[in-house]
């Protein structure tokens, strides 16, 4: 489980968070929601290790990051960000395998080239594993990142270890279809003890994928639920300064949200 105990950021004589106290859900998909400027992406780095807090602390379990460790940590969690760049031509496959560098020395052993392969394979690239990474579409290489942070917290061979999986606005820039392939392979993840940590802008994909809603307004928790039912229209219009109305669905699901100005 990870937790964020009473947590403050400040940067540049901004407060960016106030006091934000919250407790992931195990093996669900907790989704960080909120407007431009409320404080997901910083949430979500302090709970990930990638920022410091200046004021309380993050707990994986019973330990503290610092009594976890930074190799560990590397080991137990991965970090997918909406667009990432790499200085050199390195191809699909060794993009991928940079996710394996923590659970081996100077060389890969067999398991890890057998993990390197299959992530490839569930993102659907290993037809195009020693294509350069720069040449591929923008879709292409989000589905090469996120087979990168999967060959990082591989869980699919039953591991009993707990894993982490971060997704700071993963789909921003992707099609529909993309979209739903990442969304779909990160929700997979929680048949492998693993939980899933993601900020996403679109509410009613949210409402689709999420378990735990966690929304932020000016950098402090305005709610957490775990039922998208249990998140009013009021607050939604309060927090994102829209009109908002959901909308029944004719298949008897829980319907769609419909937002104005």
């Amino acid at each position: 489980m990870v937790e964020v105990r009473r947590v403050h950021y400040r940067a540049g004589g901004a407060h960016i968070l106030r006091d934000i106290t919250v407790q992931f859900r195990p093996r669900k998909f907790n989704v960080i929601l909120g407007p431009n400027g409320a404080g997901k992406s910083t949430l979500l780095k302090i709970a990930a290790g990638l920022l410091k807090p200046s004021e309380g602390d993050v707990r994986y379990g019973v330990q503290t990051l610092q009594e976890v460790g930074l190799e560990p940590l590397a080991r137990q969690r991965a970090v997918l960000s909406q667009h990432v760049e790499l200085p050199f031509a390195l191809t699909v496959e060794d993009v991928v395998r940079i996710g394996r560098y923590p659970h081996y020395g100077r060389t890969p052993a067999p398991r890890d080239r057998e993990i390197v392969d299959r992530a490839m394979g569930l993102v659907e690239m290993t037809d195009k594993r020693t294509q350069a990474y720069p040449t591929l579409s923008g879709g292409e290489q989000q589905k090469v990142q996120l087979a990168r942070v999967l060959a990082q917290i591989w869980n699919y061979d039953g591991s009993s270890d707990e894993k982490y999986l971060f997704l700071d606005e993963p789909t921003s820039n992707l099609d529909i279809h993309h979209q739903l392939h990442l969304l779909g392979v990160a929700r997979d993840l929680l048949n492998v003890n693993c939980t899933v940590i993601a900020i996403l802008h679109d509410l009613n994909e949210a409402f689709r994928y999420g378990d735990a809603f966690f929304i932020l307004e000016n950098g402090a928790l305005a709610q957490e639920a775990d039922n998208d039912q249990d998140i009013s229209a009021s607050l939604i219009e309060r927090v994102f300064k829209v009109r908002a109305r959901r909308v029944p669905d004719s298949d008897g699901d829980h319907g769609y949200w419909r937002f104005s100005l």
